[in-house]
């Protein structure tokens, strides 16, 4: 796909104008929307480069629009160091701001380019995907057509797979089965070593697992095997929500993807002693047999933001806040 460099010329909706006494510059006028994009892109990317993936622009489009940002806001939005990026207190104050007008402005286009749906619909998530910020992303979609009737089931992703061959579900966000064709689409969210800060980490390690089938059994077996860890499996639950409390307590690692790293958990890492884990792959699922156009909109529509990268930065992951430490 072409990516494209910004206009030559941008048309300006605000000049700075000096102040009667002579007092510092202001700057006047509106925000342009691709300037906010850029601006949010680089926040939630943590870097130049990868928003620039996001967007579809080059690095230097994306640079150079971050510039024409702070030249109309009049203030700098991000602390450049060689190796480092941060908000300013003006960068945190217009994040939060161009999320909503970015948010707004992606519901009008959407309402007003949709076609008209009537009917119900009935998705499933896995749970640690079921985030707050994903689900909004379902509630958006209702508001935008409000003729739709929304039904949620929130369940591991063998029982989805059941559900999809049995038709009691339309559509699911699912882990990709072994036994199941390839579909379209398909993206990756890291898989980490999660623990708490009180919890000991000599042999044999304490685990709090999921029951069969969850593929993250042997995933954590494997790596924990080639680096001649021992273990044991100090809990098994079939619920993320109780995993995560196990966890935060102390009683064990555990193996999570991004969506489920929430405050109280930290992430261990290779210079931890810990090796790096196999990112899990996700893709969505439709009944084989013919679906409704409501079905079909919406399998295009979440298609587009899944291909998104998912990590702990993402709004899909869950995390409010940007975190540029890292570029």
């Amino acid at each position: 796909m072409k990516r494209y460099d910004c206009p030559a010329q941008e048309k300006r909706l605000g000049e700075r104008v000096p102040r009667e006494n002579g007092g510092r510059d202001v700057t006047i006028g509106r925000f342009n929307i691709e300037l906010l994009e850029a601006f949010v892109a680089v926040a939630e990317a943590g870097n130049v480069t990868h928003a620039g993936s996001k967007l579809n622009r080059t690095q230097p489009c994306v640079s150079t629009q971050l510039r024409r940002l702070e030249d109309r806001v009049g203030k700098p939005l991000i602390e450049r160091t060689a190796r480092t990026m941060n908000l300013t207190p003006a960068g945190r104050i217009l994040y939060q701001h161009a999320t909503e007008i970015l948010r707004s402005h992606e519901e009008a286009r959407l309402r007003l380019s949709a076609p008209e749906l009537t009917g119900t619909v009935h998705v499933g998530l896995p749970e640690w995907f079921a985030t707050g910020q994903l689900q909004s992303i379902f509630c958006n979609f209702v508001r935008i057509h409000p003729n739709v009737k929304l039904e949620m089931t929130v369940a591991d992703s063998a029982t989805l797979h059941d559900m999809l061959s049995a038709n009691e579900i339309n559509l699911a966000i699912a882990l990709v089965s072994p036994v199941k064709p390839s579909p379209n689409g398909l993206v990756e969210e890291p898989l980490y070593w999660a623990v708490s800060e009180t919890c000991a980490l000599a042999d044999p390690l304490p685990l709090i697992l999921f029951p069969e089938p969850c593929p993250f059994r042997e995933l954590a077996f494997s790596a924990l095997a080639r680096a001649g860890r021992q273990w044991y499996e100090r809990i098994t639950t079939t619920s993320v929500a109780a995993a995560q409390v196990a966890v935060r307590s102390g009683a064990g690692l555990c193996c999570f993807p991004a969506g489920a790293i929430v405050d109280g958990i930290k992430i261990l890492r290779e210079q931890d002693g810990f090796p790096d884990l196999p990112a899990s792959q996700l893709a969505i699922y439709t009944p084989s047999k013919t679906q409704s156009p409501i079905v079909d909109y919406l399998e295009e529509h979440l298609t587009a933001l899944l291909q998104n990268a998912i990590s702990p930065g993402s709004a899909l992951a869950g995390k409010v806040q940007p975190d540029l430490r890292v570029v």
